[in-house]
C-alpha cells in the first residue's frame, strides 16, 4: 500500500393521494400527477410537524439533531437544517404549513417563504405570509420567490439594506465531489461580482476558440476557470496544494486495475492514479494483504505522530459518527478510551469532526471501539449505531466472500 501526495498549480395514503395509475387519457394522467403531488405535500407537512415536535421536546439539547440524523440516516448538517426549518414553519408560519398540508403549495415554496421572512418581526411575517400565500398556489416556485422578495423589500426596506451588507460579508466558496472523477466548485458572491466573473469567463472562452477546435463553449468555460485559478501567466502554478492518493503498489506497477482513493473525493480509477503518481512525493503505509486493513504499529504518546495521523485518515476516510461525511483530513484525532488509560494507536484512535468530537465528550452519547476501526455509538435515547471499518482500498471489498 502506498500513499502519495503531489502539488497542483411514488400507495394509499391517509391524506390527499393518488391511487394506482391505470390506462387513461392525458387529462386523467395530468389529474393523477397533481393528486400525487398533493399527497406528497400532505405528508411533508406531517413530517414538518413531527420534526418540530421533536425539536421542541429537546430544545435544551445541543446535540438533538444528531439523534435524528443517526435514526434517519441523515447527515448532521441536514438534520440540523430540517429541525430548524420545521420549528420555524410551525411557530412562525402556521398558515404556510396549513397550505402545504392542503396541497396548495409545495415544500420548496414553504422553505422559500421561511428563508425570506426569517429576519422579520412577527408582525412583518404575518403581513408577508398573507400577501404571498394569496397568489402562491397559482405561481411557480421562482415566480413566488420573486414576488415574495419584492414584498419583503417593501415591508422592511431598512432591514433589507442591512441584510444585503451582512450577506456580502458571508460570501463563500466550496468544493463538492461528483461521480466519474469529476467535481464541482461553487461560490456565493455579491451579484455584481458574480455577474462580472461570468461575463469575463464567457468572453475568454469565446476568444479561446481556434480553427479546428472541437471543444464546446461549456468545456472552454470550465478550462478558463481552471486556468484562472491554478496558473500564473507563464502557465506555472502559483499555489501549491497537497492532494493525498491511496493506491496499492501492484496497481501502480500495472499488475492490476484496482481503484485508488483520492482523499476528499473518494474512489478514482487505476489509470488516473498512475497518471497522478508521475509527479508525486511518496510515503508507505503497511496494510494486511488479506483484507486491506491497516496494521497497528502502536505509539504510547498523547499527540498522534504524523504516520499515525495519515494511517487513521486512510482507514477512516470520513468522520466516524454515523452519516457524517466530513473528510478525515479535516477532522480531529480522538482517543476512544481517553489517554493515558487508552493508547495513542490505531485501535484506540479515530477521526471525528469538531462537532462530533465535542458530542462524544460533552453529551450522553457513548462511543466504544471494540476492534480497530469499528465504532459503536449509543445515543441518549438508547439507539445503537455501528460504523464498520472499510478496506483502505475499495478493491478488497470485491474479493470473496461478498
Amino acid at each position: 500500500m502506498i500513499i502519495f501526495y503531489f502539488s497542483l498549480s411514488r400507495v394509499n395514503l391517509a391524506g390527499p393521494c393518488c391511487g394506482n395509475i391505470v390506462v387513461m387519457g392525458e387529462v386523467g394522467v395530468l389529474d393523477s400527477i397533481r393528486e400525487c403531488q398533493r399527497g406528497i405535500d400532505y405528508w411533508q407537512a406531517r413530517m414538518v410537524r413531527a420534526l418540530a415536535e421533536f425539536a421542541q421536546s429537546r430544545r435544551r439539547d445541543e446535540f438533538a439533531a444528531d439523534e435524528v440524523a443517526a435514526w434517519m440516516r441523515w447527515t448532521s448538517g441536514w438534520a440540523v437544517s430540517q429541525l430548524a426549518l420545521a420549528e420555524d414553519l410551525v411557530t412562525r408560519l402556521p398558515e404556510t404549513v396549513d397550505a402545504l398540508q392542503r396541497g396548495e403549495i409545495d415544500l420548496y415554496k414553504a422553505r422559500t417563504l421561511n428563508d425570506l421572512t426569517r429576519p422579520l418581526s412577527d408582525e412583518q411575517v404575518r403581513v408577508v405570509e398573507e400577501r404571498v400565500l394569496a397568489k402562491a398556489p397559482e405561481q411557480t416556485g421562482q415566480q413566488m420567490r420573486a414576488r415574495a422578495r419584492r414584498i419583503v423589500m417593501k415591508v422592511d426596506p431598512q432591514g433589507w439594506e442591512e441584510r444585503r451588507a451582512e450577506k456580502r460579508a458571508q460570501r463563500v466558496a466550496w468544493f463538492e465531489p461528483l461521480e466519474d472523477e469529476m467535481s464541482q466548485l461553487s461560490a456565493v458572491l455579491p451579484a455584481e461580482q458574480g455577474t462580472a466573473i461570468a461575463h469575463r469567463v464567457d468572453v475568454l472562452a469565446r476568444r479561446a476558440k481556434t480553427p479546428g477546435d472541437t471543444l464546446t463553449l461549456n468545456q472552454r468555460r470550465a478550462d478558463v476557470v481552471a486556468d484562472l485559478l491554478l496558473a500564473t501567466p507563464d502557465g506555472s502554478s502559483s499555489v501549491k496544494v497537497n492532494l493525498y492518493v491511496t493506491v496499492s503498489a501492484t496497481t501502480l506497477m500495472g499488475l492490476d486495475e484496482e481503484a485508488a482513493e483520492l482523499a476528499g473525493y473518494g474512489p478514482i480509477s487505476a489509470s488516473l492514479a498512475r497518471e497522478l503518481a508521475g509527479d508525486a512525493t511518496w510515503s508507505r503505509l503497511l496494510t494486511d494483504p488479506v483484507d486491506g486493513k491497516l496494521l497497528d504499529f502502536g505509539r504510547i504518546t498523547y499527540k498522534p505522530p504524523a504516520a499515525l495521523r495519515k494511517s487513521i485518515w486512510a482507514r477512516d476516510k470520513t468522520c466516524r459518527f454515523p452519516g457524517c461525511m466530513r473528510q478525515a483530513q479535516r477532522c480531529e484525532i480522538d482517543h476512544t478510551t481517553p489517554f493515558p488509560e487508552g493508547a495513542t494507536s490505531v485501535d484506540n484512535c479515530g477521526a471525528y469532526c469538531k462537532r462530533h468530537h465535542r458530542l462524544k465528550h460533552e453529551s450522553d452519547w457513548v462511543v466504544t471501539q471494540p476492534s480497530p476501526g469499528r465504532f459503536v455509538h449509543r445515543s441518549p435515547a438508547g439507539k445503537i449505531y455501528v460504523t464498520e471499518p472499510e478496506p483502505v482500498l475499495a478493491g478488497f471489498a470485491d474479493s470473496p466472500p461478498f
